[in-house]
């Protein structure tokens, strides 16, 4: 598996993969922007030269966010995911980023349990942020 920086050539499959893992998925146009992005900082995943998984990280001055990880259903449990968490805690010592927030589904426990396996700590909940289902936001924070 190859871990590398998006391209424009990757949009579509990432917006594939966006599609099929969040309730509420960016546009393919939102994604195209983001690779023009100046503060944003995108890997995918290959495998036999497709596109399984992507991930984003956004860097502003000393601060962090953890945009979007996702995998395509076929390949989660390969730490595929834990492998684009990697490339981005990469980006962020480039960065000398300081602080990394995110955020993510009070019930989805795989995600939680690899942002707790990098050091990221659970500091507050968003009520209703998410929907289709409605369900609230944990905010995490990793710390240098």
């Amino acid at each position: 598996m190859l871990i590398r920086r998006m391209t424009l050539e990757d949009v579509q499959a990432v917006y594939e993969i966006s599609e099929s893992s969040f309730s509420e998925s960016w546009t393919l146009e939102s994604i195209q922007k983001e690779t023009r992005n100046p503060v944003a900082s995108y890997f995918v995943a290959e495998r036999d030269g497709n596109v399984v998984g992507y991930g984003g990280l956004w860097h502003v001055l000393d601060e962090g966010e953890v945009i979007n990880i996702a995998v395509n259903k076929s390949f989660r449990r390969q730490n595929i995911g834990e492998k684009l968490l990697e490339a981005l805690f990469k980006e962020a010592n480039a960065y000398n980023l300081s602080v990394i927030h995110l955020e993510v589904r009070e019930g989805n426990a795989p995600a939680r349990m690899l942002y707790e396996k990098f050091g990221f700590k659970e500091i507050a909940k968003r009520k209703g942020y998410y929907h289709q289902p409605t369900e609230d936001a944990v905010i995490m924070e990793w710390i240098k």
